[in-house]
């Protein structure tokens, strides 16, 4: 396969996409070029065919596919990217979507991305000329890509916003606040985030709602408000400036990362962590136990999603819990509406509440009278 050096696509499978940008037109009129050339002009089809020649690119099914879907043809199948099919995170999900699209007789495919900008670029390509929509629950594909795939097809994106594109997700600013709030509450001054997968916006916007949270050193109003639900007094401000907060980086967001991350953990304690998810906490936890350090005496634990694995730990797990199903649901109901012809709101994001669940992982003595629910 030929590749251009320098070229974006270098390294991964050509794509109906990278044939399009390198041409300047939409992935559709390339489809047309290959499977009905007499509907596009001699001098765009000669612009298409040299930028399909000079990528390597390979006309196959998905050209007349994503032909037969301009004519109006349906499938009644609509294709999920998952970042870890492993993870309970995106099985919660997959069971609102499933139950939103059995509504509509449509059936719901996934494509597994393993965490990897690669894996979910291929997975997007041989989903899109089967599927009448995409669902994207990674974290991997940049905004550019994931605009670029809602102009061919009907597109939502899951847990993340992108300029233009219909997306649903949970308020990760809020879920820190309130994981803040309650660990000073226990008693914490210091707290390390271990944080999520680069590039990840959740992980960024959980970060930035934790050091928001401890940073305002200069609030002098009776009261602060940081989000629509989570309004705080003045005094419990100043609590929050007193903890100091670090950020350390976990090399992937499962159980063996956390476990992993503790030795680095180990070298600058502090007295709570907050972890990136579910995963990661319990990892942290069992490798804390490991090496005789008592939870939460010695460090109190915070995750996040309150997957089912959050119960059956010991001691359970405190977690800012986000309502995923619903997520999963809304969102396959927002793109049903965009296969159908719904015109939906773009300008903001639908954002959904989080709840602090709080158990044994965290609770070092009986908390403060305070409310962290909206």
């Amino acid at each position: 396969m030929k590749q251009t050096e320098g070229d974006p696509s270098a390294g991964r499978e050509v794509t109906i996409y990278d044939v399009a940008e390198k041409a300047g037109v939409a992935a559709s009129t390339v489809s047309r070029t290959f499977s009905r050339p007499d509907r596009v002009s001699f001098k765009t089809a000669e612009k298409i065919r040299a930028a399909a020649a000079e990528l390597g690119y390979r006309t196959e099914l998905a050209t007349r596919r994503l032909d037969a879907r301009e004519a109006g043809e349906r499938f009644n199948l609509i294709g999920m990217i998952s970042a870890d099919i492993q993870n309970p995170f995106f099985l919660e999900l997959l069971r609102g979507a499933e139950h939103a699209a059995l509504t509509q007789k449509m059936v719901v495919t996934v494509a597994d991305s393993s965490e990897s900008l690669p894996r979910s670029q291929q997975a997007v390509e041989r989903l899109l000329p089967h599927v009448d929509g995409l669902l994207l629950a990674s974290s991997r594909l940049s905004s550019g890509e994931v605009q670029k795939i809602a102009r061919s097809v009907p597109t939502v994106v899951l847990n993340r916003p992108v300029p233009g594109v219909p997306s649903v997700m949970v308020d990760n600013y809020e879920g820190a606040i309130k994981a803040a709030i309650h660990l000073e509450d226990q008693g914490s001054r210091s707290i390390t985030y271990l944080a999520g997968p680069e590039n990840s916006w959740a992980d960024a916007t959980r970060w930035r709602g934790l050091i928001e949270a401890v940073g305002n050193t200069e609030a002098s109003s009776p009261t602060v408000t940081f989000t629509r639900s989570t309004t705080l007094s003045l005094e419990q401000v100043r609590r929050l400036a007193r903890i100091s907060v670090h950020r350390m980086l976990v090399d992937e967001p499962t159980i063996r990362g956390g476990r992993r991350v503790f030795e680095s953990w180990r070298k600058n304690p502090t007295d709570a962590v907050l972890c990136f998810n579910d995963l990661v906490a319990i990892g942290f936890m069992k490798q804390a136990q490991h090496a005789g350090l008592r939870i939460p005496e010695d460090v109190a634990v915070v995750g996040f999603d309150n997957t089912e694995l959050t119960t059956i730990i010991s001691p359970s797990l405190t977690t800012v819990a986000g309502p995923l199903t619903t997520v999963g649901r809304v969102a396959t109901a927002n793109l049903i509406a965009l296969i159908k012809g719904v015109e939906l709101p773009l300008a903001r994001p639908r954002v959904l509440p989080t709840r602090l669940i709080v158990r044994e992982s965290s609770m070092r003595r009986t908390p403060r009278a305070r409310r962290i629910d909206p």
